[in-house]
């Protein structure tokens, strides 16, 4: 290769490492950065992005059975009925001033038998079902709330649904009506509300 040609490559290169590098550097990142309520509106669209819910893993909701107070709500988008029970979460949560729901997508810890996953199975094991090989699991959608380290409200509604009923029949206007009530009440005495 002739010095020119070897020359004029190196300098092209040059030129286009001193570009990258501008670019990068008047990168505004931050933009990038999706904080967990427009995240979670992303993933269940029937839920507004000023929502409260925040991301939480295993060990995240674990550690708030160590004293600790949480609203949890455990669900995955590809399950159709957890798009409505966190619609449903959201507003009662933002009528009465409920200011975070912990939101653990538990799908994949379910399925590899995550032992912290388990372990919070185990804390919820008198609320939880037995399938027919005797273990024991938690299904989309279920809520719970920890007050002082202990289950003070459990609810799993629609979380073994048979048949072919959809989530838009059978939440029909009586039936939300009922549970955006039962919802409020437990949420009431989450925070300590009298009637």
């Amino acid at each position: 290769m002739n010095k020119n040609l070897k020359r004029a490559i190196q300098g092209i290169l040059f030129i286009l490492i001193i570009a990258a590098f501008i670019f990068v550097g008047k990168k505004d990142f931050t933009k990038e950065i999706v904080v967990d309520n427009e995240k979670f509106d992303l993933e269940y669209s029937n839920v507004s992005s000023d929502n409260v819910f925040v991301y939480a893993n295993a060990q995240d909701v674990y550690t708030r059975f160590k004293n600790g107070n949480a609203v949890v709500f455990m669900g995955f988008p590809t399950n159709k009925w957890s798009g409505y029970y966190a619609e449903m979460l959201n507003t009662v949560a933002k009528e009465l001033g409920v200011k975070e729901i912990l939101y653990y997508d538990f799908k994949k810890d379910r399925e590899t038998k995550n032992a912290t996953y388990q372990s919070v199975v185990l804390k919820l094991s008198s609320y939880t079902y037995t399938n027919d090989n005797g273990t024991q699991n938690i299904y989309a959608p279920t809520m719970f709330i920890i007050k002082n380290g202990k289950v003070i409200h459990f609810d799993n509604e629609t979380a073994i649904m048979k048949g072919n009923l959809s989530p838009e029949d059978y939440w029909n206007a009586n039936n939300r009506a009922i549970q955006l009530n039962k919802f409020r009440l437990m949420f009431k005495d989450y925070l300590g509300i009298k009637e």
